[in-house]
């Protein structure tokens, strides 16, 4: 159906007449030009007239400007060329929204809602909308609206009297008086999850202009309402290939990383539910890379860790972490790159990288020349801004260079990056859980050294891990044999699964494989899940009297048992415990943390400290974590320099220093291992004849 102008300024005259948009425009007449925009919900168009509802997605720019002169005749006083109040439409319906992959000829011209996350921003620039041109013979002035990228001039000039109209003429542009409206290029690309396989993630460049520009920033995730437009390739020669981008109209922010989950009603329903489940604890778990055996425990963390404590923001505008961070060390071939593949698809925004292969700019943000026609420096967000709000899955941690691992430390704890490069300064926005995997120190863990010892990661980078999970593949006859039947009846699941339906084998009972493979599909699938964590994320438990008690026992029992002026536990794992036990209530959706979860957050940090900080005799010490040192390894390189300050004036061997450590219990193993921290350290010197001195 077609519409005659006087019938669409009908439709916007009858609809801005309503006391809600009455009232809106009143507000903008009052604080123009700090508001200049009319925000119609395109529901309220669908509810008065669903025709015209339609052919406003099909005929955008006809229909928005009569739009905007139905508002101009609502505001007096608003004569000067260029100045005009904007009508923007939000909330469009699910049939205008394309994936950018899909965008076509047919969407040219149309109104269209992409979603994405926004990949680079430039800074917002002035942009000419009204020129002023004077005649430079008369001085007669003339108003030029331009439209496009590139400044269209007067042909002649318009004095009445004609005398300038046969000659050629120049004309003055008045830039001051001329009219600008803001402008802003923005570049998003698909989300993650929705992305199949190897595929690249598309990207498409939109242009923001007068009032929105300036409000979006690198990372966030956006849906940009908009008018698909093509503009010609800039080559030297004409080509009849066009380029495509996005006039945008308006941007709707994702408020939550879980906003794009729609919840109905009878999923509430479920939800709840499944939340008064006895068994739901164990359930999720079962529910979590089934096809992986066992890692009950790293999969109770992961769970944990799924749901996440809460964001608080103090009086004082501090802000306190609610991300639970999570690192797995294991042996080759424990599942470890599985489970984090498999979390990045589960999560919502899990973006999955590989040590190996990351940068520091690739984790946090990439200077990049902008093309905006000036060539300035830009930021390009990373994987860990992208993740902003899910979960970073970062694999291979151990392989990736000190300087680039180094760019985490901020990322974990302030849950933002400073970017300093480039004459760019800027703070972009990672709130997001990590998920990291690494490999021991030798490749494999070795039974005769300490844990702690074979961490290959530094221990700034190690303490800020809320738990450390270890994996170690050591031969045993009961669990290879459980191993071994797990892995072939998921092989064989996997077969009966890639059949054509109602395939007869002969020997072979299908259905019979696929029942008694059962225990391999998950207890919940993996679209209820997220929509049970989407569900859960509205919850902030606060914490009871009793769970606080059970967690400062916990703490100052810990406290307590340091050997030698050791400290066993530090405040940091008293904020995890937090994190934890409010994860645990999210997961039963209770608004209170219970002892049961104090309990929860307890046994798992308990056991992380056992493994990594235990001296072995029931004490603690944290510094083995926290500063890589541990007190009583700091206590022997006190006694190897008063060794050397004392009897190695001109220099000692290490047979020497042996002799004389051993009287004060240190064998030639803690000798060596001591003379090797020094001499890293540069507190030492070694001489090619294996001469020790002190610096």
């Amino acid at each position: 159906m077609t519409y005659e102008d006087n019938e669409i300024a009908k439709v916007w005259e009858t609809l801005l007449s309503s006391d809600k948009y009455r009232v809106m425009i009143a507000d903008i007449s009052d604080n123009y030009p700090n508001k200049k925009s009319v925000n119609v919900d395109y529901d309220d168009v669908n509810m008065y007239d669903i025709t015209f509802a339609s052919y406003l997605l099909e005929e955008p720019d006809r229909c928005l400007e009569i739009a905007k002169k139905a508002v101009m005749d609502l505001v007096p006083n608003m004569d000067r060329p260029g100045h005009g109040i904007n009508v923007r439409l939000f909330n469009l319906p699910r049939d205008a929204k394309v994936e950018i992959r899909n965008l076509r000829a047919d969407h040219l011209g149309r109104l269209v809602a992409v979603e994405g996350l926004v990949r680079k921003v430039t800074t917002v620039k002035p942009r000419i909308t009204y020129a002023l041109f004077r005649c430079a013979r008369c001085g007669s002035e003339i108003w030029m609206e331009q439209t496009g990228m590139l400044l269209k001039e007067p042909m002649m000039c318009n004095n009445p009297d004609g005398s300038c109209n046969k000659q050629a003429t120049r004309f003055i542009q008045d830039l001051k008086q001329s009219t600008y409206t803001d402008t802003q290029k923005v570049e998003i690309q698909e989300r993650p999850e929705g992305l199949r396989g190897g595929s690249q993630p598309e990207r498409l460049v939109g242009y923001v202009e007068d009032d929105i520009a300036g409000i979006v920033t690198a990372g966030n995730s956006v849906t940009l309402n908009g008018v698909l437009r093509s503009v010609e390739k800039t080559d030297r020669d004409k080509s009849t290939v066009f380029e495509t981008y996005l006039d945008v109209i308006s941007v709707d922010f994702e408020q939550h990383e879980y906003d794009e989950i729609q919840i109905t009603e009878e999923d509430e329903r479920e939800i709840i539910r499944m939340s008064k489940d006895p068994n739901l604890y164990d359930n999720i778990i079962r529910s979590i890379a089934p096809s992986i055996f066992g890692m009950e425990e790293q999969k109770k963390a992961i769970a944990l860790q799924l749901f996440g404590g809460c964001h608080k923001e103090m009086d004082d505008g501090t802000n306190l972490r609610g991300d639970i961070h999570i690192l797995m060390i294991g042996d080759p071939g424990v599942a470890k790159s599985q489970i984090l593949r498999y979390m990045s698809s589960l999560a919502p925004r899990g973006i999955y990288a590989s040590g190996k292969s990351a940068s520091a700019a690739g984790l946090t943000a990439a200077a990049v020349r902008d093309d905006f026609g000036d060539g300035r420096w830009t930021l390009e967000a990373g994987a860990l801004v992208l993740a902003d709000k899910g979960l970073a899955c970062i694999d291979e941690l151990d392989k990736m260079t000190d300087q680039d691992r180094s760019s985490l430390h901020e990322a974990m704890e302030a849950q933002r990056i400073s970017v300093a490069k480039a004459g760019i300064n800027a703070t972009l926005q990672c709130r997001c859980s990590m998920l990291a995997a690494a490999n021991p120190k030798y490749g494999r863990f070795e039974e005769e050294t300490s844990i702690y010892e074979q961490i290959d990661l530094p221990a700034p980078l190690v303490s800020r891990f809320d738990l450390i999970e270890i994996l170690t593949d050591k031969p045993n006859k009961k669990h290879d044999q459980q191993l071994s039947s797990h892995i072939l009846d998921t092989q064989r699941r996997g077969e009966a699964r890639m059949l054509p339906e109602g395939t007869e084998i002969e020997d072979l009972d299908i259905n019979e494989i696929m029942t008694q493979t059962n225990i391999l599909k998950p207890v919940y699938a993996i679209e209820t899940l997220r929509k049970y964590v989407a569900y859960s994320k509205r919850i902030v438990p606060v914490m009871t009297a009793d769970a606080q008690k059970i967690i400062q026992d916990s703490f100052l029992r810990i406290r307590g048992l340091g050997s030698g002026g050791s400290v066993p536990i530090t405040a940091r794992q008293l904020e995890g415990y937090v994190r934890l036990s409010e994860a645990s209530a999210r997961m039963r959706l209770s608004r209170t943390v219970t002892e049961q979860d104090a309990n929860n957050a307890a046994e798992l940090i308990e056991a992380y400290l056992n493994r990594i900080a235990g001296n072995g005799d029931g004490t603690y010490d944290i510094d083995k974590i926290a500063s890589g040192v541990s007190t009583k390894d700091r206590n022997k390189l006190d006694t190897i320099r008063s060794i050397l300050n004392e009897f190695g004036a001109d220099g000692m061997a290490l047979e020497e220093i042996v002799i004389h450590a051993s009287s004060q219990g240190l064998d030639q193993a803690e000798v060596e291992r001591a003379l090797k921290t020094l001499n890293d350290a540069g507190d030492i010197f070694k001489s090619p004849s294996g001469i020790y001195r002190m610096t």
